[in-house]
């Protein structure tokens, strides 16, 4: 989504960083950005749309499914163009579905709800065991969430 991309480009430079696109004429799998401070490559980010979706009955909401598998592909893709990892790489989440959030990224990768929470409430590991099993968390330093809904 181009409007993401701009977003995501109008973020970094609120804080001081150069985000510039990655060309598309390098092939193969590859994050969206390059961030720069002065001129120095600061780091990759790779932007991930959520978008609304539709579920029906008594369905399980397909939310932590949809993240799980959002970062096992930014994952893939740090990986692939940031082999040796020598600077962060950062996942920006962009949520297009006020009902999903910051909070829905803590239960995937803790398997808890946000804090404060009761000790007693199970954790649900089953997100963040698939994402350890993929060895996807240590391909992705920083984990961003911008909501796009007004």
């Amino acid at each position: 989504m181009k409007e993401d991309k701009a977003r995501a480009v109008s973020f970094f430079s609120m804080k001081g960083i150069d985000a510039r696109q990655i060309s598309e004429k390098e092939s193969g799998k590859k994050p969206d950005l390059e961030l720069y401070i002065d001129d120095s490559l600061f780091g990759y980010c790779e932007i991930k749309s959520i978008v609304d979706y539709d579920f029906i009955g008594e369905h399980h909401d397909p939310t932590n499914n949809k993240i799980q598998n959002k970062i096992h592909e930014a994952s893939k893709q740090f990986s692939a163009y940031n082999a040796d990892h020598n600077v962060p790489n950062i996942l920006l989440f962009m949520n297009h579905y006020k009902n999903i959030g910051f909070k829905d990224l803590w239960v995937v990768l803790t398997g808890q709800e946000t804090p404060p929470n009761n000790p007693s409430e199970p954790i649900d590991i089953r997100y963040a065991k698939r994402l350890a099993q993929k060895n996807d968390l240590s391909h992705i330093d920083y984990f961003v969430d911008r909501t796009s809904v007004v």
